[in-house]
């Protein structure tokens, strides 16, 4: 019996049954260098205090706060940035030139500033500085561990990566973090009248543009994708039977019988045969289990008009890709934003709605909707920031209503 409307799953049970299936790979030790983007399977831990030592916050002389009693004499003993290596002690009556960032000196516990010291002589070396003006205890000083003291958790188990965090790993030495691995994705678009986008599209032919589209979405997702390019219906199974190398197979193209009859073929067991929203409501999701009964490939089934495939790749793979790279499992990554536009109350379906996202002058969020003149309206689409999702039976919009909007320059 054929599905009908009503008994769709929403986009929020779609994704919550395609996530039931997802189970990250096996993790793999990596270098820091590689590990941008990529989630730690393990936590990352700190060994060593930070900063390591006691450090100068400012030029000036380390001494013991205790001796800084204004018109004491302190001898100077040396320049700590020349004796690299020397782990100097401070005797009593003594003080040492220290610029920012030096190692404190043992037993000292406070810098003083040249600003509050009168040199003797003023000219030459100098030897002995008298106190001007007294100083705390601390004063001026970073001590050992103020920033991170070892054996805290620099990030927990399920940390993505982000650039300003390989400065900090890298200072406590976790420079082989094991993470989950990417994903390799494999993406075919099927259809007689594709050409590959340097081709040129002549006899009623059009170019590739969803196959593209959808390997830059792959790319910005942090995953490996190898793009099969557009095949005929006739070379459909073969070109598939290549898919199969990968774990994730995206399929754009049309639910023609031979391309059903040859998923069903490979054994792709169908879960999902359409999604209540709009567009992309025909896409479809099945996976082909192992000899253990494991889900070992998840195929998606999208349709070959860019704008529909992309907005169907937004709302249901991006999910599954980042949990099978590793995330927690979660649905589509959104922020609230003020609308600006107009459109008409929503059906039984959820509508995503690409819009441009600006800031206003109180710091809002604002999602405007772009006009497009069907799915195959790529320069209106290329205007676009991001989706915004408009409940099923919810509306009119007038503008002014928040709404959820899933960014495209998300990570």
């Amino acid at each position: 019996m054929p599905r009908t409307i009503e008994t769709l799953p929403t986009p929020a049970e779609a994704c919550s049954r395609i996530l039931t299936l997802a189970r990250p790979g096996e993790p793999i030790e990596v270098s820091l260098g590689e590990a941008l983007g990529l989630v730690l399977a393990e936590p990352a831990v700190a060994d060593v205090d930070l900063p390591p030592f006691d450090r100068a916050l400012a030029d000036g002389y380390a001494m013991k706060a205790s001796e800084a009693v204004p018109g004491a004499l302190l001898r100077v003993a040396g320049l700590r940035w020349s004796r690299p290596g020397v782990d100097d002690a401070l005797e009593s009556g003594e003080a040492i030139r220290v610029a920012q960032g030096d190692p404190l000196p043992v037993g000292a516990d406070a810098v003083i500033l040249a600003e509050d010291v009168r040199r003797d002589p003023e000219t030459g070396p100098t030897r002995v500085i008298e106190i001007l003006r007294g100083v705390e205890a601390g004063r001026d000083v970073a001590r050992r561990g103020l920033l991170l003291e070892a054996g805290t958790t620099l990030a927990p188990e399920g940390t993505r990566l982000k650039g300003p965090m390989v400065g900090l790993l890298a200072s406590q030495g976790c420079v082989h973090p094991v993470c989950h691995r990417r994903v390799r994705a494999a993406v075919m678009a099927v259809g007689d009248h594709l050409v590959g986008p340097t081709e040129a599209p002549v006899m009623h032919r059009e170019r590739n543009a969803a196959g593209a589209s959808i390997v830059a979405q792959l790319l910005r997702a942090g995953a490996m994708p190898h793009d099969l390019q557009a095949v005929a219906e006739a070379r459909f199974a073969s070109t598939f039977e290549r898919a199969t190398c990968a774990p994730l197979i995206v399929v754009l193209g049309p639910t023609s019988r031979p391309v059903l009859r040859a998923l069903r073929s490979f054994g792709v067991e169908p879960v999902i045969s359409g999604v209540a929203m709009k567009p992309g409501s025909r896409a479809r999701y099945g996976v082909i289990r192992d000899d253990t009964g494991e889900v070992a490939h998840h195929v998606f089934h999208l349709p070959i008009a860019p704008v529909a495939a992309s907005i169907a790749f937004s709302i249901l793979v991006e999910p599954l890709l980042a949990r099978l790279q590793g995330a927690p499992p979660a649905g589509l990554r959104t922020v609230p934003a003020v609308w600006d536009g107009t459109h008409r109350g929503t059906s039984t379906h959820l509508r995503a709605v690409p819009v441009t996202v600006t800031v206003d002058a109180e710091a809002r969020q604002i999602a405007r909707p772009v006009s497009l003149r069907g799915l195959d309206d790529l320069p209106g689409f290329a205007r676009a920031d991001g989706l915004a999702l408009l409940p099923a039976q919810s509306g009119p919009w007038k503008g002014g209503e928040v709404v959820e909007v899933a960014r495209f320059d998300a990570a």
